[in-house]
């Protein structure tokens, strides 16, 4: 009974388990839907737990990994994805073109952070990277939606209004819950809270966009060309550059992770609130959410096989 009640909790389990729920119910899944930021906000309450400022000090620490993580996030992965985006969909599928911008103006997904330390990652730069990032999307992301979507389709005022209730809030009750009488038992709710209050966020993510799944195959060969380029080309490549360059092994792995995991529950939430009646939109982010579980798969299993080579 245990090892059922482990297997059903397993991280791998419960994001395949919502993947297939998404595609079985598919746009019956609409009520999770309209309630998915309250979702996400709950989960990046947990999620932030985890994080103390303390691992900022002194702020040098934090100045390094931050910026780097910038371009790589937002810089290298995001000028990949755009240019691509651009050639596929500028003709036509506008839609989306929006959905893969909304996933470039997203910040690192959390799960980063727990995949570093499965590969044995650098953990400092993981925890910077990831929260350091979600910080700076306060700026960085509202910037990347109007100069290539423009205020006509974005506006300024409701994207503030969900980078507050995504990060700024949650961040803060967060502060709260790590008071010495409270954390211990926040952390044994933590990873249980996380797994499945993901398991509500991508279940109407994949439900939504199964639509777009069945009728138009060829946007989704397209998205999914996109993915690979951004995420196993550049990923792989970088870990390679990296190494041979002579670059420490835990920090190339995390920073690697870092440059290719978006959050595509952010992407999402973001479609749902500012295109509710276009579901290609939220497409691009069931396909990441796809592709980020394999990525994982196949880079563990890259590294474990690079380190044997080299």
């Amino acid at each position: 009974m245990q090892k059922l009640l482990q297997l059903l909790n397993h991280r791998d389990f419960v994001l395949v388990l919502a993947l297939v729920t998404g595609f079985v119910l598919g746009e019956r899944t609409q009520p999770l839907a309209e309630v998915s930021m309250w979702s996400l906000a709950l989960v990046m309450v947990f999620a932030t737990t985890g994080f103390s400022f303390s691992n900022w000090m002194p702020v040098s620490n934090a100045l390094k990994p931050l910026g780097l993580s910038v371009l790589l996030n937002f810089g290298l992965y995001g000028t990949i994805v755009i240019v691509l985006s651009w050639l596929f969909f500028r003709d036509s599928g506008f839609s989306y073109f929006v959905g893969l911008v909304l996933v470039v103006a997203s910040p690192p997904g959390p799960s980063v952070i727990p995949f570093a330390a499965l590969l044995k990652g650098d953990d400092n730069f993981s925890v910077t990277g990831v929260f350091g990032l979600h910080l700076l999307a306060m700026i960085i992301t509202p910037a990347i939606l109007l100069i290539f979507l423009g205020q006509a389709l974005i506006n300024p005022l409701i994207i503030m209004k969900i980078m507050i209730q995504l990060i700024l809030i949650p961040l803060i009750i967060s502060r709260l819950l790590r008071h010495k009488a409270i954390l211990p038992k926040i952390q044994g709710l933590r990873n249980i809270v996380i797994k499945w209050g993901f398991f509500l966020v991508i279940v109407p993510i994949v439900g939504m966009s199964v639509p777009a799944f069945r009728m138009e195959p060829v946007s989704v060969l397209k998205i999914s060309g996109i993915m690979v380029a951004a995420m196993f080309v550049t990923g792989f490549l970088y870990h390679v550059f990296m190494i041979r360059a002579g670059k420490d092994r835990g920090f190339v792995i995390s920073s690697t992770l870092v440059m290719v995991i978006k959050s595509s529950a952010f992407a999402a939430v973001t479609a749902f609130t500012f295109f509710p009646g276009d579901a290609r939109v939220a497409l691009p982010s069931a396909v990441v959410s796809v592709f980020v579980t394999t990525f994982i798969v196949f880079y563990s299993l890259f590294v474990r096989w690079y380190d044997r080579r080299s």
